[in-house]
């Protein structure tokens, strides 16, 4: 490419009949001073031009580089996502286990408190039972010691000597079974 210079420099051979000199010198340094200011012109689009393409390749990369992070946080975002579900499930199916164990045991100590409830009403019927056996059966044995208070004292003089040997008798052998029976369940009772 030519420059300004080289027009300026340029010399052309005189003919004969040639062109005026002055007027091709005069338009020569037309040429060259609106050539310098083209090619001045030139060579700023040509600088900007490099300064354009070096921040285009810039933002290439920075476009690359922001592809490349965003496609890393969408990754990332995927994982925390599936992770925070996995762990979700673990602590529900923990939580869900958790549960089904506390409702055994409760289960459990609900039946071991309904068995307990059940052989303590056993044992308090049991217990009325053997009071009860026993209270009738002393109380037999009162009756057939002690004759009936109409009878006795229309009967008998009310001081102590003259009580009848008949009360003095010991007791018949079924109401002293019977007393010995109560007693004993009680004494069972005692140690239960």
């Amino acid at each position: 490419m030519l420059t300004p210079m080289d027009i300026h420099n340029k010399t052309f051979s005189k003919g004969m009949r040639g062109y005026a000199t002055d007027e091709v010198e005069q338009f020569l340094q037309e040429v060259v001073s609106d050539y310098e200011k083209i090619y001045r012109e030139h060579r700023e689009m040509l600088e900007e031009t490099d300064t354009l393409r070096t921040k285009l390749k810039n933002y290439e990369t920075m476009e690359t580089t922001m592809t490349s992070t965003l496609m890393m946080a969408q990754d990332t975002a995927e994982n925390v996502k599936s992770t925070a579900r996995k762990e979700a499930e673990l602590i529900i199916a923990k939580a869900e286990q958790e549960r089904d164990a506390m409702l055994r045991e409760t289960t459990e100590s609900l039946r071991t408190a309904r068995e307990q409830y059940d052989r303590i009403i056993a044992d308090v019927n049991v217990f009325r039972a053997k009071l009860r056996s026993l209270l009738e059966s002393e109380l037999a044995l009162v009756e057939e010691m002690v004759p009936e208070t109409r009878e006795w004292v229309g009967a008998q003089p009310l001081n102590a000597q003259a009580v009848s040997p008949a009360a003095e008798e010991p007791a018949p052998e079924a109401a002293v079974e019977a007393a010995e029976a109560a007693e004993e369940a009680v004494a069972q009772e005692g140690e239960q």
